[in-house]
């Protein structure tokens, strides 16, 4: 058994998973701006990948934030329902790292000239995915680690 679906056991969190969701979605308006403004992503031709892309990141991230919310629920000890400081913790770091891995990442690809020959919406993709897989992998690696901390067998 796995320690990830410890609240999942314990009564369905649908409103806890609607929460991060919607922070999930609601991140996506900084990058948004930046992919329309900076990038110049929105054109017919980049409509469908950018979407694509979007949501891709929308899921990533609700997934990671529960995660990670599921670690701080074994780090906390507490496992109510009606405790809403391990979800809005989540969310709150989850979406810091992402912006810093996103903004970061655009901007040392920036400097590089090969970077700016790419089409826009290839631009943004790259800094998705890269900023994406670095809190997936940061996630899994929290979890892994709380749960060897605090006993919880996987």
């Amino acid at each position: 058994m796995s320690n990830l679906n410890i609240q999942w056991k314990l009564g369905k969190p649908f409103g806890i998973l609607a929460i991060l969701a919607s922070f999930a979605i609601i991140s996506q308006i900084p990058i948004i701006y930046h992919a329309r403004e900076i990038l110049g992503v929105i054109n017919v031709i980049y409509l469908p990948a950018y979407i694509a892309i979007t949501i891709a990141s929308v899921f990533i991230l609700a997934t990671a934030e529960m995660i990670l919310y599921e670690s701080l629920l074994v780090r906390l000890r507490s496992y109510d329902v009606k405790d809403y400081r391990a979800p809005f913790l989540a969310s709150s770091i989850i979406l810091a790292v992402y912006y810093i891995c996103y903004y970061l990442t655009y901007t040392i690809l920036d400097s590089v000239e090969l970077f700016g020959i790419q089409d826009p919406v290839a631009q943004y993709a790259l800094c998705q995915m890269i900023g994406l897989v670095l809190i997936m992998i940061a996630t899994f690696w929290y979890n892994k680690r709380q749960s060897k901390v605090f006993g919880v067998q996987s």
